[in-house]
C-alpha cells in the first residue's frame, strides 16, 4: 500500500512539474511560423490537469461515501473546506499583489473586476482547477451512487465532457475564440473525474506505451492543424480539446498499468508530489519574481531557467514550511501545504 501510494504521489510530482513548466511558457508566440516545436511541446505536457482531476475522483472515499451513516453535510464541510480556506487565502494574497501593481502604476481600481476574478478562480492564472474541484465536490456522493448503481444513467454521463467538447468547437469555429470561463466550468473535466470514481469502483482501465504515443501524434497533428485553420491560440494550445483529453486518457490507462508493479520509492518526483498542492498556489508569485530576475534574450534559455528555478525555489519553500511547521498540521492544512 505505501508503495502504491508513493508510486502515486509521484505521478503528483511528474503533473504539478509540468504545470509549472506551461506557465513558465506564458507569454510565448506560439503562432509564428518556426515556432510549431513549441505547439508540439504544450501538446506533450497538456495531460497535467487532466490526470490531476482523475485523482481527485480516483481517491474518493468510497465506501465513507456508501455507508448508511453518511452526512452529506460534513462532507462538504471537510471537503469542500480542504479546497476553500486555501483557496481564499491565496486568492485574497494574489489580489492584493495585484492591487499593489495597480496603486504604483496610477491606474483605476475596478473593484467589482476583484470581486468577479476572486469568485471565478481568476485571481492566479490556475486557480481555477480549484473552482472545478468545488463543483465537482457538490455531485461526487450522487456520483459515487450512480456508478455503484451501474445503470442506463451512468452511461449516459460518460457523454458530458463529449458534449462539452462538441459544443467548445462549435464556438470557437463561430465565434473564433473559447467562451468566457470555459475551463472553469466542471463539464470540461467531468469525464476525467467521473472515470476516476469509475475506477475506484472496479472498472478496468489500462493503456500502454503504444496507445501514448499514437494519442499523442494525434494531439500534435490535431494542434498544428487548428493552427493552420486560424483558430484561436488559446484554443490549439488548450488542454481542453479532443487531442489532448484523448491523449490524456492515454496517460491515465498507462499509469494504473504502471501502478499494478508498485514503482514508488521515495524518489525525488514522490517527494515533489508531496509538495504538489503548496507547489501549485506559490509558483505563480516564484514565477514573478524569477522573470523580473532573469535577464536573457536567448527564449530558450529563458524558459528553461524560468521552469527550473521556479520549480527549484517553490518545492524548497513548501519543503521548508513542511519540516518547520511539522506540528502545526491545521496550519499547513489552511495554506493549502499539505
Amino acid at each position: 500500500m505505501k508503495e502504491k501510494r508513493e508510486y502515486w504521489q509521484s505521478i503528483r510530482g511528474i503533473c504539478i512539474l509540468a504545470v509549472v513548466l506551461i506557465h513558465s511558457l506564458s507569454g510565448f508566440d506560439y503562432s509564428s511560423a518556426s515556432n510549431v516545436k513549441f505547439v508540439i511541446l504544450r501538446q506533450v505536457i497538456n495531460f497535467a490537469v487532466a490526470i490531476f482531476v482523475f485523482m481527485a475522483g480516483y481517491f474518493v472515499n468510497i465506501e465513507t461515501l456508501s455507508e448508511k451513516s453518511f452526512s452529506y453535510k460534513n462532507w462538504i464541510f471537510y471537503r469542500g473546506g480542504r479546497l476553500c480556506i486555501p483557496f481564499m487565502i491565496w486568492s485574497l494574497l494574489y489580489s492584493g499583489l495585484e492591487l499593489l501593481k495597480i496603486v504604483h502604476s496610477g491606474n483605476e481600481i475596478h473593484w467589482l473586476g476583484f470581486v468577479y476574478r476572486f469568485i471565478v478562480g481568476k485571481s492566479a492564472t490556475p486557480f481555477y482547477y480549484i473552482v472545478v474541484l468545488m463543483q465537482l465536490t457538490v455531485i461526487t456522493p450522487r456520483l459515487v451512487r450512480i456508478v455503484k448503481q451501474n445503470g442506463i444513467i451512468s452511461r449516459i454521463l460518460l457523454l458530458v465532457t463529449p458534449v462539452y467538447l462538441i459544443y467548445l468547437y462549435t464556438w470557437n469555429y463561430i465565434v473564433g475564440t473559447s467562451p468566457r470561463l470555459y475551463e472553469t466550468l466542471f463539464p470540461a473535466w467531468f469525464g476525467f473525474y467521473y472515470l476516476g470514481i469509475y475506477v475506484r469502483c472496479g472498472w478496468k482501465w489500462r493503456g500502454n506505451g503504444y496507445i501514448v504515443t499514437c494519442t499523442l501524434l494525434l494531439s500534435c497533428i490535431e494542434a498544428v492543424g487548428l493552427r493552420a485553420a486560424g483558430f484561436d491560440i488559446g484554443f490549439y494550445i488548450s488542454q481542453i480539446t479532443a487531442g489532448s483529453f484523448l491523449y490524456s486518457v492515454a496517460m491515465i490507462g498507462w499509469f494504473l498499468k504502471k501502478s499494478e508493479n508498485g514503482h514508488g520509492d521515495g524518489n525525488l518526483l514522490t517527494k515533489i508530489g508531496d509538495c504538489s498542492y503548496g507547489i501549485f498556489y506559490i509558483h505563480m508569485a516564484v514565477l514573478m519574481l524569477v522573470g523580473r530576475i532573469i535577464k536573457c534574450e536567448d527564449w530558450y534559455a529563458y524558459w528553461i531557467l524560468r521552469f527550473v528555478l521556479t520549480s527549484f525555489i517553490s518545492y524548497i519553500v513548501v519543503r521548508l514550511a513542511q519540516m518547520t511547521l511539522k506540528n502545526h498540521k491545521k496550519l499547513l492544512r489552511y495554506i493549502g501545504f499539505v
